[in-house]
């Protein structure tokens, strides 16, 4: 064989190895693209579940359609509100249900019947919305458009929002000392306004709000008045109320801050 029939052969068969690498490459990508079909579906979703996670969202997958509900953990989130979750579902049947809560729990503690198997059984028929959240609540006793009692608290101290309302409207008919507890024959008499507090963020003390959406709690040492939105007709009656509730003399310094709140139930009777 001539020497130049032996370099065209060697030409020839490293041609065909260049083809063949380059089939090899161009089979393993055509594998990668191919080999799992839903690849991009599954990441996606793997994805939305990292992100639901994170969030407190729940998410429940029905053929192709994705719906979100909240978690038992979506409360203690940084930055949640109860008040975006409460508008969202809120309806007639949620409020008759938070006023039913709240006057259920002073009927029980007026006769003097003990929490049991009747409050823990009842919680089987409470919402979701009530059972799976936490806020601060107020809840506030009226008698004839007048108030009877009124307690609760800025930040939650319960698990669950159904039993912190069920705890203010105790505490607002026995526990006020401002007016006397709520006796059996105030039962048939009483309306209820439930006051659901959301963020709460510190101002300066001269500031002014809007006493209709807006609520204030004025504090200085041991000492704290609260006066909800939609009692005081001004900003400066709001505040003055507030820092007389704490028992805060003019001129002391004192802390302010501003709170919305949902209200369920009878509307609050306004002053000033």
């Amino acid at each position: 064989m001539t020497p130049v029939c032996r370099i065209k052969r060697s030409h020839g068969k490293l041609i065909i190895g260049y083809v063949a690498v380059i089939l090899i490459i161009i089979g393993f990508s055509v594998l990668k693209v191919t080999g799992n079909p839903f690849g991009v579906k599954d990441q996606g979703r793997a994805e939305l579940k990292a992100l639901s996670a994170q969030s407190g969202f729940q998410d429940h997958t029905e053929g192709e359609g994705i719906s979100t509900a909240f978690d038992k953990t979506s409360s203690s989130l940084q930055g949640s509100d109860a008040l975006d979750k409460l508008r969202s579902s809120r309806s007639p049947a949620l409020e008759r249900e938070i006023v039913g809560i709240a006057r259920a729990s002073v009927a029980r503690v007026v006769l003097g019947k003990r929490p049991g198997s009747e409050e823990t059984d009842s919680v089987c028929f409470v919402s979701s919305s009530l059972r799976n959240m936490q806020a601060g609540v107020f809840v506030t006793i009226i008698i004839d458009d007048k108030v009877r009692g009124c307690m609760g608290r800025i930040h939650p101290a319960e698990a669950s929002l159904w039993v912190e309302i069920a705890r203010a409207a105790e505490m607002a008919a026995t526990m006020d000392m401002r007016h006397p507890p709520i006796s059996a024959e105030d039962l048939p008499n009483l309306d209820f306004c439930v006051s659901v507090v959301g963020r709460v963020r510190r101002e300066s003390p001269d500031v002014e709000v809007n006493p209709r959406l807006e609520g204030i709690l004025v504090k200085t040492g041991g000492r704290s008045g609260v006066i909800l939105p939609g009692e005081a007709r001004t900003s400066a009656y709001q505040r003055k109320w507030a820092k007389r509730e704490a028992g805060i003399e003019p001129g002391v310094p004192f802390e302010l801050y501003v709170f919305e709140t949902e209200r369920f139930g009878k509307t609050l009777p306004v002053r000033g």
